[in-house]
């Protein structure tokens, strides 16, 4: 790590310094000194281990490490924070299917101290990740074509109790192809939506219009929660890595208002895990 930084004069009496590696995550297992840290709501996590000249191997997050001496610190001149060989371990801690982005995200921040203890208020250097991790197992939904879901045309007086739907309607049913490569034989695996939930119902999809939402079902009337991994249909693809799932769908009511008249457009995706 090519950081330098600077201390003000006579903040240290000896010339020392301490460092605090602080992450915005919780740590949520432990093996040996490696601290791991969930680094996506369901399938990863990540540990690191550093290298100081002085302080030897560290495992953060960590607080107050003492990080020898430096006669510039206490002149108030720039001095090397000398982290080397940062290593990364990643876990999978959930098997997936195809491929899981990691959007970039601040793994930790980096302050130099002169005291066990000081406030922390400066950061000298942070450690951000970001990534794909892509597994050999890959399903393909629809050929990669978007499924529509067309409910025609709707009375806007019968959108008046939120969280359900409109009087007269009913689910509309549709099919979702899936096509699994990678896998040796039949498999068990499940299917989940992804999708921006409504604010005020959050087991339906949030739509364009404010007082609108769609609630997507399996076969059976179990509803599928946007976001949430325990909320699927599962299912079992046959010899040759084929499964045709049947969903519903229907739109709800989400305040109780009468909503504005015209079209509205919910959109999600949807995604595939082993069982």
């Amino acid at each position: 790590v090519n950081v330098q930084a600077v201390c003000p004069a006579g903040a240290s009496t000896y010339s020392q310094t301490y460092r605090s590696y602080v992450s915005p995550y919780p740590v949520v297992e432990t093996s040996g000194n490696w601290k791991y840290l969930k680094l996506d709501p369901d399938y990863l996590e990540g540990g690191m281990r550093i290298e100081d000249s002085s302080a030897g191997d560290i495992y953060p997050p960590m607080n107050n490490v003492l990080m020898g001496y430096d006669e510039n610190v206490k002149a108030g001149q720039p001095f090397y924070v000398r982290d080397s060989n940062l290593e990364f371990q990643l876990k999978i801690v959930k098997p997936f299917v195809g491929t899981v982005n990691i959007s970039p995200k601040t793994m930790f921040n980096v302050y130099v101290m002169t005291a066990a203890g000081d406030p922390l208020t400066d950061v000298v250097y942070s450690i951000l990740y970001s990534g794909t991790v892509t597994v050999p197992q890959s399903c393909e939904i629809n050929a990669g074509q978007t499924i529509l879901v067309n409910f025609g045309a709707l009375y806007s007086g019968n959108f008046n109790h939120a969280g359900q739907k409109p009087e007269g309607v009913r689910a509309k049913k549709f099919s979702v192809p899936v096509k699994c490569s990678g896998l040796d034989s039949q498999v068990n695996l499940t299917m989940r939506l992804i999708a921006t939930p409504d604010s005020h119902v959050p087991q339906a999809i949030a739509s364009d219009n404010a007082d609108v939402g769609v609630v997507v079902e399996t076969d059976e009337g179990n509803a599928l929660i946007p976001n949430d991994a325990q909320s699927v249909a599962p299912f079992i693809t046959d010899s040759a890595g084929r499964a045709n799932i049947t969903l519903q769908a229907y739109p709800v009511s989400t305040t109780g208002e009468t909503p504005a008249e015209g079209a509205f457009t919910a959109l999600a995706s949807l995604r595939v895990d082993f069982d």
